[in-house]
């Protein structure tokens, strides 16, 4: 009895083994489309709508996520048949936006930044937490113009919160020195 168990396991085993196909799949093909967003057209200007996944990082660097991820020179091609003079177009996500102005051969002109819950560069938070014993950062806000790629004025206005004592401050980001303003 034991080995007609056993004989009946092995042929069951080599069923299931000889069962088995080899699929062989198609050629996949893959790609790199770095700014998949939806594009609006509001007038004159052009609104690009970053995808959350990518809204960190635009969030820490939006002039450098623009240049990695925006052609100028083909989005003139693009709308050529307007003949612009000048381009704005605004990078949005859900915690801010990018506003660039663009001359008719695609130089940058200026852009205005303004973010909502950001993350304050680590020398700046331990300052705040060193002047500020007990109080609870509860908003974050920072705001930037820029001539071209210069920066122009840098802004950090943030609340912070002890209980029923309340402080705004305002920061200037430019400044080599964190020097901090109190409203």
């Amino acid at each position: 009895m034991k080995t007609f168990v056993i004989s009946i396991l092995l042929s069951l085993t080599a069923a299931i083994l000889s069962a088995q196909e080899v699929t062989v799949l198609d050629e996949a093909r893959l790609f790199y489309a770095p700014l998949n967003v939806a594009v609006t057209q509001e007038g004159d200007s052009y609104v690009y709508n970053i995808k959350e996944s990518q809204a960190r990082q635009f969030a820490r660097d939006p002039i450098g996520f623009m240049k990695a991820n925006f052609d100028i020179q083909s989005f003139i091609a693009h709308t050529a048949k307007k003949k612009y003079h000048a381009y704005l177009v605004t990078f949005k996500s859900t915690n801010g936006a990018l506003e660039a102005d663009f001359d008719s051969e695609g130089n940058l002109l200026e852009t205005r930044q303004q973010f909502k819950n950001v993350i304050l560069p680590a020398q700046l938070r331990n300052e705040v937490y060193n002047s500020f014993q007990g109080y609870t950062l509860t908003k974050a806000k920072y705001t930037a113009r820029t001539k071209g790629e210069i920066l122009a004025n840098a802004t950090y206005k943030i609340r912070l919160e002890n209980g029923k004592d309340k402080q705004n401050l305002k920061i200037d980001a430019r400044s080599s020195g964190v020097g901090v303003a109190v409203n």
